[in-house]
């Protein structure tokens, strides 16, 4: 079992990662250290001599890993592991991970020569079967040494796209999308997170962009990671880390209501480790998103489902990502209602001034956010009622350029009654308040 992690930034060896019995510790190289430029691994591990260890390093490395103990026992079985701890599986999982970073055993980082492992339509729609059949089956069997690993509690894989064909990302071929089936139990998840995806691009907002893919009879929702940069000789991972890392939140406490940060901790990050001109943008586009999942019924928004983008020059917040609406699936009676007093109780992820569901929602709502991101009086107002008169006209030229069969899908049929009835909201909301 390895003691010792190298950790890789942009495919320079930069730190270890040394566990002392059950502690870990995590140092950065000196010529690392003397480099007036340097950019740290995680804000919450700045670039200093003596290191850092415990408890702050341990929860920055399992939020690089998926969050549900049975994806990680499955995992752990795969490479024949007797742990499950974040070191361990990284030391078998952490090629290729979110952002830039690379973690290998000390000294066994592979040659720069290795070979991409082309895979066919059948075997990604096998792929897709799997999860969909078993969620916990985020890997092909019997593919470890094709690693990846991503946080969150989703089935997901990663693939790299090049010139037209999709291929198993290693560690010196980083992956390029990621390939989310759906919630098992929620029919059409994928399709309703692209169409959720696309309205917010649509409107503004500063998204990932989605598609949706067909592989042997198979739909999956495909997203071009953000994290990742296409030059003319060579996929260049980008540095990131999720808001939990970023406020040292292990992933149990990613949730609000879990104990997990606040958005006004979220907005003590930004203070912190952005620019003013960064801080400002982040600020706004953070609220605006608050507003738009108010909107359209995003209740999943916890703090590993927004990043930090890391750069030489400074950080600034990542686009947005993980977008769905969950209205689309409560029981048709509500849905059908167009009434939006049916959707009051559904509650959100970040709660804004004692404001947690969708009917806690008012006026001074939006005023007092405003006055936490330090906008301009009446910004949020104006940017609900912009989303709220736009929206479903986006939505319906959205669903009418999804193929046939994904229209057919019953929550993608109820997608217009509850935005309907949620634009009925808003408008109420801000006509109340004159």
């Amino acid at each position: 079992m390895a003691n010792e992690l190298d950790v890789y930034l942009y495919g320079e060896r930069v730190a270890t990662v040394a566990r002392r019995g059950r502690v870990l510790q995590l140092e950065y190289l000196p010529h690392y250290v003397a480099r007036p430029e340097a950019v740290p691994i995680s804000v919450q591990l700045p670039v200093v001599p003596r290191g850092h260890s415990g408890e702050v390093v341990n929860r920055f490395l399992e939020n690089l890993l998926p969050d549900r103990p049975d994806v990680k026992r499955k995992w752990a079985q795969e490479a024949g592991l007797t742990s499950e701890q974040p070191f361990d599986l990284l030391a078998v999982y952490g090629a290729d991970v979110a952002g830039a970073l690379e973690f290998y055993r000390s000294g066994s980082r592979p040659s720069r020569d290795s070979n991409l492992a082309a895979l066919s339509e059948l075997e990604i729609g096998d792929r897709i079967r799997q999860i969909r059949a078993d969620d916990s089956q985020w890997l092909a069997r019997n593919r470890a040494e094709h690693a990846f690993s991503l946080g969150g509690a989703q089935g997901k894989f990663a693939l790299a796209l090049h010139e037209g064909q999709w291929f198993e990302p290693t560690g010196d071929h980083p992956s390029t999308h990621i390939f989310k089936p759906g919630v098992n139990g929620f029919a059409g998840s994928d399709v309703t997170e692209h169409i959720t995806m696309q309205l917010a691009r649509s409107l503004g907002i500063f998204a990932a962009h989605t598609e949706i893919g067909f592989f042997d009879g198979e739909h999956v929702l495909i997203v071009e990671r953000f994290d990742r940069r296409r030059t003319d000789s060579a996929i260049v991972r980008l540095h990131q880390e999720d808001l939990a890392q970023a406020t040292g939140t292990a992933s149990l406490n990613k949730y609000e209501q879990d104990n997990g940060p606040s958005y006004l901790d979220i907005f003590g990050v930004f203070d912190r480790n952005l620019s003013p001109s960064a801080r400002y943008e982040a600020k706004l586009r953070f609220a605006e998103c608050l507003i738009f999942a108010w909107i359209v019924g995003h209740n999943d928004g916890h703090s590993k489902n927004y990043s930090l983008a890391h750069f030489a020059e400074g950080s600034a917040l990542a686009p947005f990502y993980d977008l769905n609406s969950m209205l689309p699936f409560q029981p048709d009676s509500a849905v059908r209602a167009r009434d939006y007093r049916a959707f009051d109780g559904v509650e959100l992820a970040f709660a804004v001034h004692g404001a947690r569901a969708l009917g806690d929602y008012s006026a001074e709502t939006l005023r007092a956010l405003e006055l936490d991101a330090q906008l301009p009086q009446g910004a949020l107002a104006d940017f609900a009622g912009y989303v709220a008169t736009n929206l479903v006209a986006h939505l319906n030229q959205i669903i009418g350029e999804l193929p046939v069969q994904l229209q057919q899908l019953a929550a993608v049929k109820n997608f217009p009654f509850v935005l309907f009835a949620q634009t009925r909201r808003v408008l109420d909301v801000l006509t109340a308040a004159g």
